[in-house]
């Protein structure tokens, strides 16, 4: 009775904590909201209100927003959301939170497809949501990354165990794959090798109706990709090894890269060194995800017969060379290789599961070394670092510029374009009728520049100033400050207080 029980309640508890865990703070860590974030917020609340993106354009496939480009499937749910929830960074973050525990059941119910073992299907859940690297990248929205893994793990599970072999599975992973190329960008470049990658491994097996809905909506897709040209490319010369650099140089580059995307420093301590896509407390991985993984690989090599383990060692292989042909190693360009690691990850448990239970002190010593290792992140997570993380994610400038609009009283308020552009937060905070030629300045707003146009605001004119930015005008009063305290570290519990924006009125109002 007790076992039947705990075959019902496990799952359920695990479930419960898994939505829970995505959910809670998601406003709060990370801190803030990034420029990125904010740029997603206020083009779906232009298409949900009015129809228009930030520049006017009507219902756009793909959103030009400061030099880049936005996927449509961001863009399109965090609108979906804003028609009957307020524009607010939980709201922001909330489609990635839900794809992030969707993601968690179908690495469950894939754990389960490849393995027939509950124990490995629930295993899976937990380290497709508790894994540092997936966790956080379910909490931003710097781009739809958890959809593109999401898309890629849906078409690994309609495929596996056999489902290659019926129509209906094979329509269902060619729409996932064809979904994909518009969710974040390393998905624009890599869904045509994820189905070259699914063709070569199920050689034989994929003929005549199943081969073309598996492929037709995936290339589709790409054609469109392709026909959208610079929108959907626009930063890749800014950001390619091939910029600036000799060709030997930059093929160097790519080299060093791809071998930083296996390394231990980037996986196991230290993580990825922006503080947008890694917490900085360990790695994208726990220490205890290297026996399953290293399992697995051996495992996969060993039934490298059959299509799934095949997929997962080349997918693994050639997810990280796209990301290596631009400049710094980035967690967030490799968010293809996920899927990969999630099969990898049912191989290995599958094979390290036995070990475990033949004693149960093994059992006692692995779960007690997870709970160490993922207790400590987590208290990371939710008390430091949203302090070492707060001028990053650009905490306090929406609040700050919400507030200086309202104590303005007709005046101007000023931003200054430093180190960065704060455009973005004002339209996230005031939201100006999209497509205005100067919406800023609809609402009260002023962009400055340069260090001397600071001298130029008139009496009364509210001025919000960053971290780093130059003093304001002689005589103007600190009016407010936005600030963050807490603990700089899990090991020094001692409080201190981050400053992140100072907001003056000018003299002589």
């Amino acid at each position: 009775m007790l076992g039947r029980r705990l075959v019902v309640v496990l799952p359920v508890t695990i479930v419960m904590t898994v939505m829970v865990s995505h959910l809670a703070g998601l406003n709060a860590s990370p801190p803030g909201l990034f420029g990125d974030e904010a740029a997603f917020g206020y083009n779906a609340w232009a298409i949900s209100h009015h129809g228009v993106d930030q520049y006017g354009t009507a219902w756009p496939l793909f959103f030009r927003s400061f030099g880049d480009y936005k996927g449509p499937v961001g863009v399109y749910s965090v609108a979906l959301l804003t028609a009957f929830l307020p524009l607010t960074a939980f709201t922001v973050r909330l489609p990635e939170a839900l794809a992030g525990i969707a993601l968690g059941l179908v690495a469950g119910a894939l754990g389960w497809r490849l393995t027939r073992s509950r124990a490995v299907a629930l295993i899976l859940i937990l380290e497709a949501s508790f894994e540092p690297w997936l966790f956080h990248l379910g909490r931003t929205m710097l781009e739809a990354d958890l959809f593109t893994a999401l898309c890629y793990a849906l078409a690994l599970l309609a495929l596996a165990g056999n489902g290659e072999r019926r129509f209906r599975n094979c329509a269902a992973a060619g729409i996932c794959l064809g979904v994909a190329p518009f969710t974040a960008q390393p998905a624009r470049f890599f869904t045509i090798v994820m189905v070259g990658l699914l063709v070569l491994s199920f050689a034989g097996r994929l003929r005549g109706w199943q081969l073309a809905a598996l492929v037709g909506p995936p290339l589709l897709a790409t054609a469109v990709v392709a026909a959208a040209g610079g929108e959907a490319v626009a930063r890749l010369g800014v950001v390619s090894v091939f910029n600036g650099r000799s060709w030997l140089g930059a093929v160097l580059l790519a080299l060093t890269n791809y071998g930083q995307y296996f390394g231990p420093r980037l996986l196991l301590t230290n993580g990825d060194s922006k503080l947008l896509l890694s917490s900085g407390f360990g790695g994208l991985l726990f220490l205890t995800a290297i026996p399953p993984i290293v399992l697995g690989v051996v495992a996969a090599y060993r039934r490298r017969t059959e299509p799934m383990a095949r997929i997962a060692l080349l997918g693994s292989l050639l997810a990280p060379i796209g990301p290596a042909l631009t400049a710094s190693v980035s967690a967030r360009r490799d968010v293809v290789a996920l899927p990969f690691l999630l099969v990898l990850l049912a191989f290995g448990w599958e094979a390290l599961l036995p070990f475990l239970r033949a004693s149960r002190w093994r059992i006692a010593g692995a779960a007690a070394l997870v709970v160490v290792l993922a207790g400590a992140y987590y208290l990371d997570y939710a008390f430091v670092y949203p302090v070492r993380a707060a001028r990053a994610f650009e905490a306090g400038e929406v609040d700050a510029i919400t507030r200086a609009h309202d104590i303005a009283g007709g005046h101007t308020v000023l931003l200054f374009y430093g180190a960065r552009d704060p455009s973005i937060q004002a339209l996230f905070a005031l939201r100006p009728q999209p497509g205005l030629r100067d919406p800023l300045r609809a609402v009260g707003v002023r962009l400055l520049t340069a260090r001397g146009e600071l001298a130029t605001a008139q009496a009364g004119d509210i001025i919000v100033l960053e971290a780093g930015d130059p003093p304001p005008p002689a005589g103007a009063s600190l009016l407010f400050t936005e600030s963050v305290r807490g603990p700089l570290s899990l090991f020094d519990i001692r409080e201190t207080t981050v400053v992140l924006v100072r907001v003056y009125r000018t003299a002589g109002a």
